[in-house]
This record gives structure tokens, C-alpha cells and sequence, in this order.
């Protein structure tokens, strides 16, 4: 039966002779015949409704230039369109077409076609005729190939393939000369065709989710390329650690020649104290049985072996041993690194040893990603085996078990074989380095000492030929792959490379084994670094650094007396003594699936150092496992609840909220240095006081944005609702989605114009900016791939209440960003807006880089803390 209000609608146009007409999300089953009255209709939308097919008359639309049929019932293609000649932009996303037919290419006028999520296994060859085709979004369908023809298509400029079965690319895409965005990820993709380095105008092309194992040499011909996603692919060339450093690393990379393979690797041995692991990696590298004492910390050494059914290649591997003893758990973790060979040692004979091995593995899972692990039963001869070996490998990714003895030698030769294997079949093996990188990898090897300065390393890398942008990508790599410790962030660390990381980890060590920093409650003097350290390896003016360096780690920091540091992982692991009042609290909670990892709170602790309250004697109010912060008016209890696999937090006060989303932003940011860890947020059920009942924060949010207004409490069973639950919760924009906008009211606190060359700066103003609560429009996370540039960035600017140019040397006075500013400037000046352009200085910019038109504006240095912290107060208030 046809919907009266539809007719309404559609006589209504016809008297007053509308060209656009909105009947969207009107439950239509069909759609009137009268349709084809509105001869001068330019703009039909019929998205949302269950339409199977069209009337002939659709085809009486003979100035039709815009049609929406998204999210209908349509299985075949309605051939009535292609009688629409002007049509210009077509959508029929989130329907259950499988082709598309000939006839499509009769819409020769058509410049924006859209066939998201739909069923497609391939375009037609007539798609050629689609001359003025600018846009193609085939999102989420069946294609596994492209046809040459496309290729023709020549105003071609975006392309969305995301989320399809493509295997292969046609070597003719090299003729879409004017394309500029290309999304391919999520596909099969195991190889591209040289000729898409051809595509000279690309500025974004996303690769991540395939198959791809490298690139073809010549990708970095792709000059205006600012965006490669290369996320979640095998590849070897370029490696990962080039990858992760973005663009311009990858292109030089590609640009080096490349002829030496260097197979090189971590084996790292874990478990619990006393069960062999020492005088395992003895026996393996020099076949002998040596007693050796306990392991502080992590002892290193070098073995090389050959690599599997090859007399010609070898591979190096560079062993870590950790220390078992519990105290030290919590740092091994900033050392068990990913692409890693783990042996997991135990004993049977040790019940907690056995109870163990989860946790270990979970350890392994989490901060070593997918490494293979070898499970090794130590001290065979004594033990009984009673492990269930289906159920681990069915839970992780364990590539063998091993029975061995190390003091008679049995089972040894299997588990070298077994380790070969591993290791060979890592992915950075069989990596070619890049020539010079390698000459100075070599040279570095060679230096006896434990740490340069960076002049020194500069030298180095300046004898072999590098450039200073080869130097800063190689300075870079090396620190990724753990080959040296090199932190040019920090101002303190900027002038020392540590070539020897172990020397710099034996130092943190020593430190945790010493017993009187453990009884004075994790409270480090500076005084007694000279008795911790030996001074011969460890020389006094290198204590500054080092005590930096863990502070870089996130496990220390200096107490306001500047003669002690605070050492967390030795505080207490009970609480003190203090009051708390647990009425009008606002609970929140970080809940860990099967894992929640050690030194969590720690590292909590080192960040949040400033913000802790302080107890009677003028220490911080912190334990092992918990602290008490005071921020924006409030006071807040988070804790670790170890035995449940939680984190709780209580905030009472005047800004619970504000409180909660800088403790949130921390936590979230150590979570997600972890790699790969299952975490959700939580609040409690409000249906009674002691309700147990919890329910996921982003299921909430997702659930109100749905429309759904009432959740189930499943220990009361009452309705509970859901606005109820997220009061208090909800972040600021969330709070302003949706309401009218006024010159007072706005969604955003800043508008961030600035030049794509300050990435990394932008990036850390970002942090700031999150960490104090100030909402902000940045592009790298409003724009979407697809976006409308130009209309979000407007909606950006109309949305936030100051903007912000940021003044560097790289500042583009003349394009996009004086365009962002300059009518908010304008505006300004003349009266008519109580908008307000601030521009913030980077440490990058002199004066003569300042536009005429801001240098005599009031202006705020992002590397002068005070002047930024009064700039934030501002924006609070």
C-alpha cells in the first residue's frame, strides 16, 4: 500500500515545481508512478527504504543529475536509470546487487558512482564510457580484479577497492594519470604492478590489510604522496621499523642500494627463577655444562648457528636471559620486543612453576606479539611431565616442546634444530640491508664502549656517505630494532647513543636488587648511585642520563627534594592507611580479559607523579599496585585489583568527568604500548547501590547513538536507562552533538591549522591538548578517507571557538592554512565574531617566519611551559 504522506509529498512538489525532493526513510515498499510528474526534479533521494525495484516512469526524470537508492532491496540493477542522461551523481550503497550491466554506460554524464557494501564479483567492460567519472567507491563487495578497461577512465581521481577479494592489479592503471586517492586495503594483494608507480599525481595510497611482501623499488617516484598505509602486511622490503617512520623514510629506504642480507634475531628465555635457563644458554653455545648463580635482571650474549638445510648461511642471534625473580617482571616487559624467537623454560618438579607457564605466556602474547615460542621442560631426567599441550597450542602460538637436560646434553641438538627453524622463518629474516647502513652497523659493532655521543655516531654515519636524512632514519632504525638506545626527544638523552643496551639495563637492575631503596619504601637517594653502580662501568657523569633514561622507561622519577627519585616498583605492595569516602563517587573500570599485565600502576604512577596527593609526611600517596591523584577540583582512587583482572577507579569532587579523562588518556596510551593485550571500559549498574552488574562504555555510547533508550539489568532484571547510566560520563563533544551552535557554544575548544611537515609536533600538541581536557579540530582525525576537504574543514572552523595557527618555518602563508585563518581573522578584526585567532609558536619558528598579518597578534611559545599552561587556563575558562 503506497504511503499517503509520499503522495502528499509528491503532489506537493509537483504544484510548488520542486527540483529536489527528500523521501528517504519512509518505509516505501514502491514508489508511486507519479514519480515521473516531476519533470524538473534535479536531486531524488530514496536512500532507507525497501525498494526492490523502480517504475518506468523514474525514466521521465530527464533532468535528474543526482539519485540516492542506498540501503533499499535492490538485487538487479533498476535499467530504468540509464534513461537519465544528466544524471551526474549515482549511490546505491548497502543494497544486494552481484553486477552491474552493460547498459551503465548510457550515464556518460555520470562523474560520482557509489556501490558500497553490495555483492559485486566484477565491473563491466562498458564502464569505459563512464568518461567523466571522478569517483568510484566500490567498498565492500566481491571484486577480485579490476578490468584493463578502467584504465580509460582518465578524470579519474579516487578510488575506494577497501574491503573487496582483490588478488592482482592491471598493469594499465598506470594510464589514471589523474588519479590522486587509491584505497586498496583489506584485499588479497600479494604483489603491485610496477606500473602503479606511475600514478605521479597519488597523494594518499592505502595498501594495509593484504598480503603485499614488498614494494615495488620504484614507489618512491611518487612525489606528492603524503599518506601509504602500509599496516598489517608481511612485508620485508621495506621492513616494519622503516615503515612505522612514515613516507619519506620508506622513500629513502626504497632509493638505497640494497645487496647485503643480514640475518639477525632475539632469542629470549623467560620463566620463573631456578629452573635452568642460565645454564641452558651456556650449553647451547658452547655445548658444555657451566654452573652459573641466579640471573639479576638480563644477562646477554651472542651465538651464531646455522640457518636450516643451508651450509652456507648463518644466522645471529643475540640471547637475552631475564632474571626470574618476580621484582624484575614488570621492566622485562619494555624488552620483550616482537619478531622474537621466546624459549619458555620449566620445571615440573615445581607446582608454582607449572601454575605459571599461563602467565607467561600471556606475558609473551602480549608485549612479543605473534613470536614464536618454544616450550622447554628443563632438568628432564627429574621431572614428570603432566602438561597439556593441545589446549596451550590452541591458545598460543607454540612451535614446538622440547624435553632437555643441560647438564647431560639430551635433547639439546633437537632444540638448536628447533630454534633454527624459528628464527629463520621470522619475518625480518632474509632482509637486505642497505649498503652504507650496514658499513656503519659494522662500525658501530666494533666500538668497545657502551655509549657515544651522537657528534661521535654523526661521524660515523657522515664516513660512510650517509646524508643527514639517511642519518636521522638509520639513528631511528637501529633504536627500533634494539640494536642501540637512542632517544632524541628528550633533551637530556639527545647527546648519548648506547651501543650495549644490556649495559644500560644492568643499570636499571642493580637499582631494583638494592635491598635499602626497597626498605625505604622504593625511595632512591642520589647520594648512594656511587655504591649501586660500579664506577669503572657505570662513570658518575653519566648519572644524570641514566637516571633519565629510566624515567623514559617509566620507572622512576624525582622527588621534589632533587636528591631522590621514587622508584615505584619497590614501593609497598599494600596500601597505607587513609581516609576515603566512598559517597557520590564516580566509578569507572579498566577490566583485562585473561591478562592483566604487571606494571601497569607503576608506570600510571611515573606519569601522573605530579598530580598524586601527598600523605602526612609529605611523600606521595602511592603503593605498588595503587594511587591517589588529586586533579581539576577532584580526588581520584585508581586501583589495581589484580585478583579480578581490573583496574577500579573512584573520583569524588567538582570535575569528576574532567578528572576521569586524564586519567583515562593515560591509561589508554600505556595499554596501548602494549601489544596485544583485550581491555574494556566498564561503569556499574545504577539500579541499586551494590548492584554487581557492569556494562561496556562504548557499547553504551554505541547503543544511545542507535536510538536505544533501555538496557536490562541482569541481576534485577529492571530497565534500566541508558542516558541514566552515561550521565556523568560522556565526554564534552559528545554532550554538544547534535544541539544548535552559537557563538558561545561550540564543539570544539581549537581549531589546529598547521603544515603536514610538523607531523611530529602537531602530534605531541595533540597529547597536550588531550591530557588537559581541551577538545580540538585537528585533519589527521576529523578528515576521513573520501571526506569532503573543503566542507569539513569548514565545518571544523565554524565548530570551534579559537583557532590556532601553528608558526613554524614550514607554514604555508599562501594556500590552505592562511585560507583557515584568514576569514576568522577578518572577522575578527571588523567585530562581527567573538572567534579569536591565537597563534601558538613551534620551537621551529623564527620571526621572520611569522605572517604579517599575526606578528603583532598576542601569541603563545609551545616550548615555554608557563606560557602554554596559561594558555590552556584560558581556554578552560
Amino acid at each position: 500500500m503506497t504511503n499517503e504522506r509520499v503522495m502528499q509529498l509528491i503532489k506537493e512538489a509537483y504544484k510548488r515545481n520542486l527540483t529536489e525532493l527528500d523521501l528517504s526513510w519512509r518505509k516505501l515498499t514502491q514508489l508511486p508512478q507519479e514519480i515521473g510528474t516531476l519533470r524538473n526534479l534535479t536531486k531524488l533521494n530514496l536512500s532507507g527504504n525497501n525498494l526492490s525495484q523502480l517504475p518506468p516512469e523514474i525514466g521521465e526524470l530527464k533532468y535528474l543529475t543526482e539519485l540516492y537508492l542506498s540501503v533499499n532491496q535492490l538485487t538487479n540493477f533498476p535499467l530504468q536509470i540509464t534513461e537519465l542522461k544528466c544524471l551526474t551523481t549515482l549511490d546505491l550503497s548497502h543494497n544486494q546487487l552481484t553486477q552491474l550491466p552493460r547498459e551503465i554506460g548510457k550515464l556518460k554524464n555520470l562523474t560520482k558512482l557509489s556501490v558500497i557494501n553490495n555483492q559485486l564479483i566484477e565491473l563491466p567492460s562498458e564502464i569505459i564510457k563512464l568518461e567523466k567519472l571522478i569517483t568510484l567507491n566500490l567498498l565492500r563487495n566481491n571484486l577480485k580484479r579490476l578490468p584493463p578497461e578502467i584504465s580509460e577512465l582518465k578524470k579519474l581521481k579516487t578510488i575506494n577497492l577497501s574491503q573487496n577479494q582483490m588478488v592482482q592489479l592491471p598493469s594499465e592503471i598506470n594510464k589514471l594519470e589523474n588519479l590522486i586517492e587509491f584505497d586498496l586495503s583489506y584485499n588479497q594483494l600479494t604483489q603491485l604492478p610496477f606500473e602503479i608507480t606511475e600514478l605521479k599525481n597519488l597523494t594518499l595510497l592505502d595498501l594495509s590489510h593484504n598480503n603485499l611482501t614488498e614494494l615495488p623499488p620504484e614507489t618512491w617516484k611518487l612525489r606528492y604522496l603524503t599518506t601509504l598505509n602500509l599496516f598489517d602486511n608481511p612485508l620485508t622490503i621495506p621492513p616494519p621499523e622503516i615503515v612505522s617512520m612514515g613516507v619519506e623514510a620508506i622513500f629513502t629506504y626504497l632509493k638505497q642500494s640494497k645487496t647485503t642480507e643480514h640475518n639477525e634475531a632475539k632469542l629470549i628465555l623467560v620463566g620463573n627463577g631456578e629452573v635452568g635457563k642460565t645454564c641452558l644458554a651456556n650449553r647451547l653455545i658452547t655445548d658444555k655444562f657451566v654452573e652459573d648463580k641466579i640471573t639479576e635482571g638480563i644477562k646477554r650474549s651472542k651465538w651464531s648457528i646455522p640457518s636450516p638445510g643451508s651450509g652456507s648461511s648463518s644466522i645471529k642471534l643475540n640471547i637475552w636471559d631475564f632474571g626470574g625473580q618476580e621484582i624484575y617482571h614488570a621492566t622485562h616487559q619494555f624488552f620483550l620486543t616482537k619478531r622474537s624467537v621466546y624459549l619458555l623454560v620449566w620445571n615440573a618438579r615445581k607446582t608454582k612453576d607449572y601454575d605459571n607457564i599461563y602467565y607467561w605466556l600471556h606475558t609473551i602474547e602480549a608485549f612479543g606479539g605473534d613470536s614464536p615460542i618454544i616450550l622447554v621442560m628443563s632438568k628432564v631426567n627429574e621431572s614428570d611431565d603432566d602438561l597439556d599441550l593441545k589446549d596451550l597450542k590452541s591458545k598460543f602460538h607454540i612451535v614446538d616442546y622440547l624435553k632437555i637436560d643441560s647438564k647431560d646434553g639430551r635433547g639439546i641438538s633437537r632444540l638448536k634444530e628447533s630454534i633454527s627453524e624459528a628464527a629463520w622463518n621470522l619475518p625480518l629474516m632474509k632482509v637486505k640491508w642497505v649498503d652504507s647502513w650496514y658499513q656503519v652497523r659494522k662500525r658501530l659493532e666494533e666500538v668497545k664502549e657502551n655509549s657515544i655521543t651522537y657528534n661521535e655516531f654523526y661521524e660515523i654515519c657522515k664516513s660512510e656517505g650517509l646524508d643527514d636524512e639517511n642519518i636521522n632514519i638509520l639513528d631511528g632504525y637501529l633504536n627500533d630494532l634494539g640494536v642501540t638506545l637512542h632517544f632524541r626527544d628528550r633533551i637530556a638523552l639527545r647527546n648519548i647513543v648506547i651501543l650495549k643496551p644490556e649495559w644500560a639495563t644492568g643499570a636499571f637492575y642493580k637499582i631494583l636488587s638494592t635491598k635499602s631503596v626497597l626498605q625505604r619504601e622504593g625511595v632512591l637517594l642520589r647520594s648512594e648511585l656511587d655504591e649501586i653502580w660500579d664506577k669503572e662501568t657505570y662513570p658518575p657523569d653519566i648519572y644524570p642520563q641514566l637516571m633519565e633514561l629510566m624515567n623514559k622507561f617509566e620507572l622512576s622519577y624525582e622527588l621534589q627534594d632533587k636528591n631522590s627519585y621514587l622508584i615505584p616498583e619497590l614501593l609497598p605492595k599494600s596500601s597505607p592507611d587513609f581516609d576515603w569516602n566512598d559517597e557520590e563517587n564516580l566509578y569507572f573500570y579498566y577490566s583485562y580479559d585473561s591478562f592483566l599485565p604487571s606494571g601497569i600502576i607503576t608506570r600510571f604512577i611515573v606519569r601522573m607523579h605530579q598530580d598524586i596527593e601527598k600523605k602526612e609526611n609529605g611523600m606521595p600517596l602511592c603503593w605498588r599496585e595503587g594511587v591517589v591523584l588529586k586533579l581539576r577540583n577532584s580526588i581520584a582512587l585508581v586501583e589495581m585489583k589484580s585478583d579480578k583482572r581490573q583496574i577500579e577507579i573512584r573520583i569524588k569532587g567538582d570535575n569528576k568527568r574532567g578528572a576521569l579523562e586524564v586519567i583515562c588518556y593515560h591509561l589508554d596510551h600505556i595499554n596501548a604500548s602494549i601489544k596485544k593485550i583485550n581491555v574494556s571500559k566498564q561503569i556499574p549498574c545504577n539500579c541499586s547501590n551494590n548492584c554487581p552488574e557492569r556494562y561496556s562504555y562504548d557499547k553504551l555510547l554505541k547503543a544511545e547513538k542507535n536510538n536505544v533508550e533501555i538496557i536490562q539489568c541482569h541481576e534485577s532484571y529492571e530497565s534500566i536507562s541508558i542516558s541514566s547510566l552515561l550521565d556523568g560520563y560522556k565526554r564534552r563533544e559528545e554532550r554538544f552533538r547534535g544541539l544548535g551552535k552559537t557563538d558561545n557554544l561550540f564543539e570544539y575548544d581549537v581549531f589546529i591549522c598547521h603544515s603536514s611537515k610538523d607531523k611530529p609536533i602537531i602530534e605531541s600538541l595533540v597529547k597536550d591538548l588531550k591530557m588537559k581536557n581541551v577538545t580540538y579540530w585537528v585533519d589527521k582525525e576529523q578528515i576521513n578517507f573520501g571526506d569532503p576537504v573543503t566542507q569539513k574543514i569548514e565545518e571544523g572552523l565554524k565548530n570551534s571557538k579559537y583557532v590556532v595557527p601553528c608558526l613554524s618555518k614550514n607554514l604555508t602563508i599562501l594556500g590552505w592554512t592562511r585560507a583557515e585563518y584568514g576569514s576568522i581573522l577578518n572577522r575578527e578584526f571588523s567585530g562581527n565574531s567573538k572567534r579569536i585567532v591565537i597563534p601558538l609558536k613551534l620551537d621551529n619558528c623564527e620571526d621572520a617566519d611569522i605572517p604579517d598579518l599575526l606578528y603583532d597578534k598576542k601569541r603563545v611559545t609551545y616550548s615555554n611551559k608557563t606560557e602554554f599552561n596559561e594558555f590552556i587556563e584560558f581556554l578552560k575558562n
